[in-house]
């Protein structure tokens, strides 16, 4: 297995804050938010093998990820997408496919702007159990309000998620689709065929929204706080969850 971690967005909803940084190096609590991914990587590394890890960034802010990994002594690969401002973007589908190249390996996907509480060792013991299905790790948001910001899904019994929708203005449940993907080889030529029509948005959402109609997802549901850190309020409360 190999892991993504998403880096290459712009940040512009935290301007200035990520002016001259990117989102993923803002620091919490003094340690770099990217830094909250990395361990808990590290800790699945010790109960499964993980042949690589990718951080997918942009030109703009590519640098500032090399001298993050020579400060960390971080054990991974820095990627660079290539674009240079908001309007060059590819977007977290077309990021996670460069990432991927022609390595025919299953991937754990992360955003670089999600932190939670919960542990990857479960959700990849239960996205394994799925395979050649792909995962998502989901959370309760607990109000209906909140769940309009986020990519919403409805689960079966059998943990199977049977409709989604990308920030919905009348949302069917508080359940989130967090930025935390298990995308098993034999489900990538979904990803290339999502990516074959131009005119399809680039948020991770809208292609799990397509691989639900295609085919099976299966939601794991994260135990404790999970956060999408897009705006200061979020980053207060970071800075109090992850003292």
């Amino acid at each position: 297995m190999r892991v993504i971690i998403l880096a290459a967005g712009y940040g512009t909803r935290l301007y200035p804050l990520t002016v001259n940084l990117p989102k993923p190096l803002l620091p919490i609590n003094g340690k770099p938010m990217i830094n909250f991914l990395v361990d808990k990587i590290d800790r699945l590394k010790s109960v499964m093998p993980i042949n690589s890890i990718y951080v997918v960034s942009n030109a703009r802010f590519y640098h500032d990820f090399l001298r993050w990994q020579k400060q960390y002594s971080f054990d991974g690969n820095i990627l660079n997408d290539g674009t240079r401002n908001p309007e060059e973007r590819l977007g977290a589908i077309r990021d996670i496919r460069f990432a991927m190249g022609g390595t025919k390996d299953d991937w754990l996907v992360l955003g670089g702007d999600n932190l939670f509480e919960a542990d990857l060792e479960d959700f990849m013991r239960f996205a394994l159990a799925k395979i050649p299905y792909c995962s998502v790790g989901i959370h309760d948001v607990k109000s209906r309000d909140a769940a309009k910001h986020f990519g919403v899904v409805e689960v079966n019994r059998g943990r199977r998620i049977t409709r989604m929708a990308e920030k919905p203005a009348e949302p069917f449940s508080t359940m989130a689709a967090s930025c935390i993907y298990f995308f098993p080889w034999a489900s990538v030529a979904w990803l290339d065929e999502f990516l074959s029509d131009a005119s399809r948005t680039d948020a991770a959402g809208s292609y799990i929204a397509y691989l639900v109609a295609k085919s099976r997802v299966f939601g794991y549901e994260l135990k404790g706080a999970w956060l999408d850190i897009g705006h200061r309020d979020s980053l207060k409360e970071a800075a109090k969850l992850f003292r």
